[in-house]
């Protein structure tokens, strides 16, 4: 470890704001699409224009610009209220990015084993409660029952065997799974929490408004 003593210090301290040097480095560092861009993807909460730009740091017109294209390709969802518009990110678009990634980083044959485990999955629940769909179940659970906790599981296996099942189409698109398997190995011994890297998983992304 490195002491610094009085001596070594430097004579001039810089009193500048920190977050503001950070912003100016963002700035620098990006183009205004890609920072509206970026703000879009985790506004989570009808926003005007003004207070993405100022987020965003570009002019309300700028700002204006930029989402509707965003709104054009789905990513930002355009609501008009009698205070005016509002903008935030797409429901679709954390579905859109885990599809993407699950096919980034898998295998045909990792997805269609994992659709194969939430099917069966799916089916013990049909099998247990003599029922066809989740809504029937919840038709029939009275408030004290057990079964609820099971609903959201239920629900949570019918979104993700949607999900994994899109990731498999898009091998339609993309045959050659060679890029997959480069990703896999490339990052073997990434550890992301208590997952590991390149398995499929139920982790929502995080976002703030």
């Amino acid at each position: 470890m490195i002491h610094m003593t009085t001596a070594d210090a430097p004579h001039e301290l810089w009193e500048g704001d920190v977050n503001e040097a950070a912003i100016e480095e963002w700035k620098a560092d990006t183009t205004t699409f890609d920072r509206i861009r970026h703000v879009s993807d985790v506004t989570t909460k009808p926003q005007a224009a003004s207070e993405i730009a100022e987020r965003a740091q570009v002019s309300e017109p700028t700002a204006r610009k930029y989402l509707s294209i965003l709104a054009e390709t789905g990513r930002v969802k355009v609501i008009n209220t009698e205070s005016g518009t509002r903008y935030m990110r797409a429901p679709q678009m954390l579905a859109m990015k885990r599809i993407a990634a699950i096919h980034r980083e898998h295998s045909k044959s990792e997805i269609r084993d994992s659709i194969r485990d939430l099917k069966t999955e799916l089916n013990s629940f049909q099998k247990q409660y003599d029922v066809a769909d989740v809504d029937e179940l919840t038709l029939e659970l009275e408030p004290g029952d057990d079964g609820w906790q099971d609903i959201t599981r239920w629900q949570q296996i019918e979104q993700n065997l949607e999900i994994a099942q899109a990731a498999l189409s898009l091998y339609d698109f993309d045959p050659d799974d060679s890029h997959a398997a480069a990703a896999r190995v490339a990052d073997t011994s990434r550890v992301t929490g208590s997952h590991e890297y390149g398995t499929l998983s139920d982790d929502s992304e995080r976002s703030t408004a």
